[in-house]
């Protein structure tokens, strides 16, 4: 069967450290990612930093136009497709880039064509609110006005600051919480963005190549 483009692009941003590979990698297990090793400690762990981008591939499921649905891997949906037989489904590319303000260039190459934005801001650390900030409007001044979602990410440490407060102090209206390493909440905020793409496509009378049609993918995606 001929392969069908991604029907939504969604670029997910925000400072460095701020659990955008986590998020990527949760709900795409074989994201691609081209990162390095920290070469010190970031608040007293080693781990790694993105240097180029994340690259995810999932699926989002539902038997109605608006229905919530389910969100998947690719590879899952491959495995399951019979499963599905029936419902209508959504091919998502989600692009990940670095944080660190020096990599500007990256970050506007990512977001090229982007549907839909997700800012991942660490709740648990109100030090990189200043570079949230120029993130932000950073995106805000390439992508003008398609459905972007704050978050407070990693609202599972007992040192998270709550949505609200993330809100207040990046100056927008609403922010949700999510704890980027659980697939349950993470597949939420990815479906509560893409109604709102949907939503936004209806309203201009846009449509994606695979409106309302049932679209099936073979493992040579793959």
């Amino acid at each position: 069967m001929e392969l069908k483009p991604y029907d939504y692009k969604i670029y997910v941003t925000g400072p460095f450290q701020s659990g955008k590979t986590t998020f990527v990698h949760t709900l795409d297990p074989n994201t691609i990612s081209v990162e390095r090793p920290l070469s010190e400690p970031h608040r007293g762990e080693m781990g790694t930093t993105t240097t180029a981008f994340d690259l995810g591939r999932v699926v989002w499921a539902y038997k109605n136009p608006g229905d919530v649905g389910l969100l998947m891997s690719s590879k899952e949906y491959q495995e399951d497709t019979d499963q599905y037989e029936g419902w209508i489904t959504r091919r998502i590319e989600v692009r990940g880039a670095p944080g660190q303000l020096h990599f500007r260039t990256i970050r506007e190459v990512m977001m090229v064509n982007a549907n839909g934005v997700l800012m991942l801001v660490d709740a648990s650390d109100p030090g990189k609110i200043g570079e949230a900030c120029a993130i932000l409007a950073e995106t805000k001044d390439k992508l003008g006005s398609i459905p972007l979602t704050v978050l407070a990410n990693k609202q599972d440490r007992q040192d998270a600051a709550s949505p609200d407060a993330v809100a207040e102090w990046l100056g927008v209206g609403q922010c949700y919480g999510m704890a980027g390493k659980d697939v349950v909440s993470a597949s939420e905020t990815m479906i509560r963005l893409l109604l709102e793409v949907v939503g936004v496509k209806s309203q201009s009378g846009e449509s994606s190549s695979t409106q309302d049609e049932v679209v099936t993918y073979t493992a040579q995606e793959e």
